[in-house]
């Protein structure tokens, strides 16, 4: 593990690069037997948890609560707390003290709509190499200097990330959860063609009010919104990159009007196509 002395903290806290997340501490603990933490103040930064084997345990405001592989375990600053692994299954966790203005909002983005307090976040267990968060510590690992601390809190965002997207809620909600991701990925493959709300939502199993909510979750829009960008972002490449006409693009995106297609475009890039068109880029 690595904690950062306190003036290299300070200093930390004052840098552009650093004010919005900086790490202050960061470790890796494989196979922890024994290992048993207990802060009856809490800590005074943030910290995460992220088991990947094995099994532990966390007690906050006298609970005592399970941990297995996939559950992400947030801890938020100055509350008492304490965790440990078990003693037969002992876990292998990577682990995060931070601290900075973003604190907040990456706690949100993590557990939507629940305030800023201790929360488990369960992820798919199949992925979990992609959430990373053992990869922060080798960062400062080696060593103190900016670039390294600017790395490490860049692979915490990433982490934060990639939780975010794996984060399945509750088991109840799952089984719809996935069934939305599927839908989504239709909307990639056939973005072209027209797509109805209701019937985005009979294939996935889902009243069209649970459906948008699930979706809106997942992706940050509604089902049509997010199908326009998409048909958008194909056509910002279209007219960057061919000599086609705006109604030929218009076309080929899904859009049989080209003015309508125009008000699509201008509502969601702030401009018209032919004013896009006219930017220069690269």
């Amino acid at each position: 593990m690595v904690v950062l002395p306190e003036p290299v903290r300070a200093e930390a806290r004052g840098h552009p690069l650093l004010a919005g997340l900086h790490v202050t501490d960061a470790g890796w603990f494989p196979h922890a037997q024994g290992h048993l933490v207990e802060r009856t103040t809490g800590a005074a930064t943030v910290l995460v948890i992220s088991c990947m084997r094995g099994r532990g345990w966390v007690r906050v405001g006298g609970a005592r609560v399970g941990i297995a592989p996939g559950d992400f375990v947030w801890f938020p600053a100055r509350e008492a707390h304490a965790y440990g692994s078990e003693l037969d299954d002992p876990w292998s966790i990577a682990w995060v003290h931070f601290s900075g203005r973003e604190v907040g909002a990456w706690r949100d983005l993590l557990h939507p709509g629940t305030g800023v307090g201790f929360a488990i976040v369960q992820l798919a267990t199949d992925r979990l190499d992609e959430v990373g968060l053992e990869r922060v510590y080798p960062e400062l690992e080696r060593g103190y200097g900016l670039r390294r601390q600017v790395a490490a809190a860049a692979r915490l965002r990433s982490a934060f990330v990639a939780a975010a997207e794996l984060r399945l809620g509750s088991a109840e909600t799952r089984p719809a959860q996935e069934r939305v991701a599927a839908s989504i990925e239709v909307l990639h493959e056939e973005w072209s063609r027209a797509h109805r709300l209701d019937e985005l939502a009979t294939g996935a199993g889902l009243s069209v009010a649970h459906y948008s909510e699930l979706f809106r979750q997942r992706t940050g829009f509604s089902p049509i919104d997010y199908l326009i960008r998409l048909r958008v972002r194909r056509a910002c490449a279209l007219l960057d990159g061919t000599a086609s006409s705006v109604s030929e693009i218009a076309r080929r995106v899904g859009y049989e009007d080209p003015y309508y297609f125009a008000r699509v475009f201008r509502r969601v890039m702030g401009m018209s196509p032919r004013a896009y068109r006219a930017v220069p880029k690269g």
